[in-house]
């Protein structure tokens, strides 16, 4: 076999794999990225969450945050997301619900779902990943699809000034493009040994 007959040869192996490889990919969606990040004060106006109308409910007790929203909507316990007491407010801007684990004795937000029309850190549910990315910056991780059938986008807060010093906020949708249906946001440094009402 010629030099020539092996170069082409070899080159159309060498495409032939590529083109393979390459296309067994997967494909990304142009402005998104996943990315193992924390997102910092640096990022955030630290008087936006400080100042937060939902953030300012992390760590606080039921009595305090009745007193504040008023006489919930509904409250009790669930096991929907592991054993949990909470309170539900349905508000005209959406639902809010806090959550606080089981076994503990002093019920405390530890973690708070919001429905379309709430906000936090002035994004919004019902917004696209896009326009939140618009707001909060890159994402710590996704948007990718995760439980549910459903795509997630997460970040990482850390403010060490803050009483809570690092919060976990999860925005889901049911597809990429579309608008976010709702978010999770958790108090991701709790302890549940130590922990003081604020």
């Amino acid at each position: 076999m010629t030099f020539c007959k092996r170069f082409t040869l070899m080159f159309l192996s060498v495409f032939i794999l590529s083109f393979f490889l390459l296309g067994c990919q997967t494909v990304e969606v142009p402005g998104y990225s996943q990315q193992e990040t924390m997102v910092s004060a640096e990022n955030i106006d630290l008087d936006m969450f400080t100042e937060d109308s939902v953030l300012i409910l992390l760590g606080k007790s039921f009595t305090e945050i009745i007193q504040v929203l008023g006489e919930p909507d509904e409250q009790g316990d669930s096991s929907l997301y592991g054993p949990h007491y909470y309170l539900l407010y349905l508000h005209k801007d959406g639902v809010i619900r806090l959550c606080s684990p089981k076994p503990m004795e002093k019920k405390i937000a530890v973690s708070i779902f919001l429905g379309p029309g709430q906000e936090v850190l002035g994004a919004r549910v019902g917004m696209t990943f896009t326009e939140i990315m618009d707001i909060l910056g890159a994402p710590a991780y996704g948007p990718e699809f995760g439980m549910d059938n459903k795509y997630y986008m997460d970040y990482f807060i850390e403010e060490t000034n803050h009483p809570i010093q690092e919060v976990f906020i999860s925005f889901s949708a049911e597809a990429i493009d579309s608008v976010t249906d709702d978010v999770f946001i958790k108090w991701e440094a709790y302890e549940y040994d130590n922990v003081e009402i604020m």
